[in-house]
């Protein structure tokens, strides 16, 4: 029988928190970014107001990947989910019920996804290398889904150990088109139609 005491436990805790958090991150920066991209009904204000917004759009996306990055790394003081699943491995009990080599392969399933991340990371977000040719960046749609997958994931984790169904949820903030149209209605826009 796994027998785990209090110190453990807070760990496992903490960790999981500290996880909570950096993936939330994620999330907010990820919809962040993607209410930055200049569609045609955003495109005249986001234009109007380029040096603003395009140097803000490449930095959410810069701290997407940072983000994503902290939680899938094998760095033993990082808090990812790697480091969550060797706690389990050793003390099941944290979180019972939790099938970790099944997790492990679920989030094997977006490794072509999460080397695009760590690469562009690599080369042009946490250093810049001039000498290499730029890596892919990873598709709109692959890194939404790998997002809803780490919040599944973790969902499952944090529920079996503090027995709730929603541990994690994003809900989509619209603070950033609400932003773009007051910027659009103050400068008069061309149609006055709201963006979505």
């Amino acid at each position: 029988m796994d027998e785990i005491d209090d110190e453990q436990v807070a760990e496992f805790r903490s960790l999981l928190e500290e996880l909570r958090k950096q993936l939330l991150d994620a999330c907010t920066h990820f919809d962040i970014w993607f209410q930055l991209y200049p569609t045609e009904q955003k495109v005249e204000v986001i234009n109007r107001y380029k040096g603003f917004f395009q140097p803000a759009r490449n930095a959410h996306l810069d701290r997407l990947y940072i983000k994503i990055c902290n939680v899938i790394s094998s760095d033993s003081r990082a808090p990812s989910f790697y480091r969550i699943f060797k706690m389990l491995n050793n003390h099941p009990t944290l979180a019972s019920g939790i099938d970790v080599r099944l997790l492990r392969k679920r989030l094997r399933q977006h490794d072509k996804v999460l080397k695009k991340i760590n690469d562009y990371r690599n080369k042009r977000v946490a250093h810049w290398d001039i000498e290499t040719e730029e890596s892919p960046r990873p598709l709109f749609g692959e890194t939404e889904q790998m997002l809803k997958d780490l919040q599944d994931i973790f969902n499952q984790i944090s529920g079996a150990h503090s027995a709730n169904v929603w541990s994690f949820k994003y809900i989509q903030q619209g603070d950033t088109t609400n932003l773009l149209n007051a910027l659009k209605t103050s400068y008069g826009g061309r149609d006055g139609r709201k963006l979505h």
